[in-house]
């Protein structure tokens, strides 16, 4: 069994190490970019020269949205298409007594 200065060593060992390769990555991460920035090399061409895509884009179903009319209007600038939760002032006015059929566009 260790004791815990003989751990405690190996840690302070372990820790040193680290840095060291941090300190080496750190340098090779600076001759890339400095190569990259003298040859005028793009993050893009990189990525693609390592078989990942040159440009990222969204991902589509292909399907677009149609815009979907508006069903309900209540003069004031609000309106709601049917679809979904019925929003705040619809529910409060309902709510008051008034019908929905009433703010039918």
């Amino acid at each position: 069994m260790r004791s815990p200065t003989e751990i405690a060593a190996q840690i302070a060992k372990l820790v040193a190490e680290a840095k060291r390769i941090g300190r080496k990555r750190g340098k090779v991460i600076k001759a890339i970019v400095k190569q990259m920035s003298a040859n005028d090399i793009t993050l893009a061409e990189l990525r693609a020269a390592m078989g990942g895509k040159a440009e990222t884009a969204k991902k589509t179903t292909g399907k677009k949205r149609e815009k979907v009319a508006v069903k309900y209007d209540d003069g004031k600038g609000n309106t709601w298409t049917g679809r979904g939760t019925a929003p705040r002032w619809l529910s409060a006015a309902e709510k008051a007594g008034t019908k929905r059929e009433s703010f039918a566009v």
